[in-house]
C-alpha cells in the first residue's frame, strides 16, 4: 500500500454519455430552465450539421427541442449573414485566376458556379433581407456551401448546380 492509501480503493465509477440520444427533453423536465437550456444548446451546438440536414430536407423543426432550436438559429439575421458571405466567397474564389493548389481547402468547381453567379449572389441578397425565411432553405445552403462533394466543389455531383439554386430557393420560400 503506497502513502497516498491508493491500494485497496475501488476506482470510481464513469457514466457512459450517449451522445445520440432522443432530441426530446426527459418527461417532467422545463426546457426554459437554465440548466435544461444549456444542455439543449450545446446539444444542437454538436448536432448542427445533423440538424441542418433534417431541416433542410423538410423534418418538421417544431417536432423537437433541439430542431425547433436550430431552426430558429438558422432563421436568425447573424446566421444569414454567414451565410450569405460564405456564398459571396465562393463566387468569389471560382473568379480568381486557377492557381497552384497549397491549400487543405475543397477548391471551388468554377465550371458550375460561375454560369450561376448572379443566381447564387440573388440568394446571397435574399439572405440578408430583412424578411421573414423558412429556416428550410438557409438549412439547404450550409448544407450545399459544406458539401465538399456538392456542385459547388464537384463538376459530377448528384445534384447540379441549377438543382441546388432552385433547391435553396425553394426552401426559403415561406409557407
Amino acid at each position: 500500500m503506497g502513502s497516498d492509501g491508493a491500494i485497496g480503493r475501488r476506482p470510481r465509477e464513469m457514466k457512459h454519455v450517449h451522445p445520440h440520444k432522443s432530441e426530446r427533453l426527459r418527461p417532467g423536465s422545463d426546457p426554459s430552465r437554465p440548466a435544461s437550456m444549456f444542455a439543449l444548446r450545446l446539444r444542437v451546438h454538436l448536432h448542427r450539421g445533423r440538424l441542418d440536414g433534417q431541416i433542410a430536407d423538410g423534418f418538421a423543426p417544431e417536432a423537437f427541442h433541439d430542431r425547433a432550436l436550430r431552426a430558429d438559429q438558422l432563421a436568425s439575421m447573424p446566421t444569414r449573414r454567414q451565410v450569405a458571405r460564405s456564398l459571396r466567397r465562393l463566387v468569389n474564389h471560382a473568379e480568381l485566376p486557377a492557381g497552384p493548389l497549397l491549400t487543405s481547402a475543397v477548391p471551388v468547381c468554377r465550371r458550375s458556379v460561375l454560369p450561376w453567379r448572379e443566381a447564387i449572389l440573388g440568394l446571397a441578397d435574399r439572405l440578408e433581407q430583412p424578411v421573414a425565411l423558412d429556416p428550410c432553405g438557409v438549412a439547404r445552403a450550409l448544407v450545399l456551401i459544406t458539401d465538399g462533394g456538392g456542385p459547388f466543389y464537384n463538376a459530377r455531383a448528384q445534384r447540379s448546380m441549377r438543382e441546388a439554386v432552385w433547391w435553396i430557393a425553394d426552401g426559403l420560400e415561406q409557407p
